[in-house]
């Protein structure tokens, strides 16, 4: 009898008059109950499995799927009073490497300036990981670390020999303005570097500007990230440092406002001669770090020594042109620059309008005039 039923349920099927979960009201419920019996049946499944060859359930969950839980989850209260559900998960290498991102906006430290000199206090990690790293699951299922990025920057210089890296990490939807917030109230150990703040109100800047179409003054920064007037000005100075520059130093956190203020004034001296002034410097610089024997300040000091140093008797190259950037345009192909040789000198202007070319014109020819006759 119920072989005959079987046999009649396909029948009906093949001729389109009946679906068991089909195109009826309530049809997608059904799909989702099924689905979700379909995999608490899997669960259960796994979890005799794991009994029956006397297998840790976490070890399956870490050997099979890469991800194991570790310990209980948490529920935190966010800044706008939403609440967050975070689960303990241990990350394997390359999942750390493929699987996690840092953006920078959020988590405010920025992966460029770490470093292995920088790094070194986390070399505890070497044996043990005492703190979870904190993240937020993407659209795209990667992690996006809002604290803990040295720890994964450290992790992920050992190149594997560092087997696994812990997280609690939520899949509940945050705000931008919630994982901010979670992300400077869990800033641990190493405070941001006067370059990272620079950096983020710079973005914050750019940020407020498109959306309000208004700029923000330094009192309204200071205001929207907590901080003082002074340090919102220190920190906007940092940031103004070519990047070139900056790279020099193995530990940008140990530079101070003073330490900032000499390079500006070193960026100033050069102009457009920075980049091969850098270009030239980078060769003593790796002479100084092997000699070795310096603790970090003393590094630090003697290369902003260096540098003070080189740059007052910096010239360059006889055969090369001095180049100075006349104007900065949005379009990579314009350009508007003054080339200086030995005593000659030309301007020289890429996809400039017409009617700018004219009165350029107008304006050299009037100059002449009037300093010539």
């Amino acid at each position: 009898m119920a072989r005959t039923r079987e046999g009649a349920i396909k029948m009906a099927k093949k001729r389109g008059i009946v679906s068991p979960l089909g195109n009826t009201a309530g049809s997608e419920e059904a799909i989702a109950d099924s689905n979700k019996n379909q995999l608490e049946s899997l669960a259960k499944r796994l979890r005799i499995e794991a009994e029956k060859s006397e297998t840790p359930l976490d070890e399956v969950l870490s050997k099979h799927l890469g991800v194991v839980s570790v310990g209980q989850s948490k529920v935190w209260t966010l800044k706008s009073g939403q609440e967050a559900t975070f689960t303990p998960v241990t990350l394997s290498y390359k999942q750390l490497k493929s699987n996690t991102v840092v953006t920078f906006e959020i988590n405010g430290r920025e992966q460029s300036l770490l470093t292995e000199e920088s790094l070194q206090d986390l070399s505890t990690l070497d044996n043990q990981q005492f703190y979870p790293a904190i993240g937020r699951r993407l659209s795209d299922n990667k992690i996006d670390v809002l604290d803990g990025s040295r720890r994964r920057a450290y992790v992920l210089e050992k190149n594997g020999a560092i087997e696994t890296f812990s997280m609690l990490v939520t899949d509940d939807e945050i705000s931008l303005s919630d994982a901010k917030a979670l992300a400077t109230s869990l800033q641990s150990v190493k405070e941001h570097s006067l370059r990272e703040i620079g950096l983020r109100l710079e973005r914050d800047k750019e940020a407020y500007l498109a959306e309000h179409g208004k700029k923000l003054n330094q009192a309204e920064l200071a205001e929207r990230h907590g901080l003082s007037q002074s340090k919102v000005s220190k920190a906007l100075q940092a940031a103004t440092i070519d990047s070139d520059l900056i790279s020099v130093f193995p530990d940008i956190s140990l530079l101070n406002h003073s330490d900032y203020k000499a390079l500006l004034a070193t960026q100033a001296l050069l102009g457009d001669q920075l980049s091969d002034f850098t270009e030239e410097l980078k060769s003593k610089v790796n002479e100084l770090k092997v000699s070795g024997g310096f603790i970090k300040e003393d590094l630090k000091d003697k290369l902003s020594k260096l540098i003070a140093d080189e740059s007052k008797s910096f010239k360059p190259a006889t055969d090369k042109p001095v180049v100075t950037t006349l104007f900065k345009f949005d379009n990579k192909d314009q350009f508007a620059r003054k080339k200086v040789k030995g005593r000659n000198f030309s301007y020289e202007f890429g996809r400039v309008p017409k009617d700018i070319q004219d009165k350029l014109d107008e304006a050299i020819s009037n100059i002449l005039n009037e300093s010539l006759q």
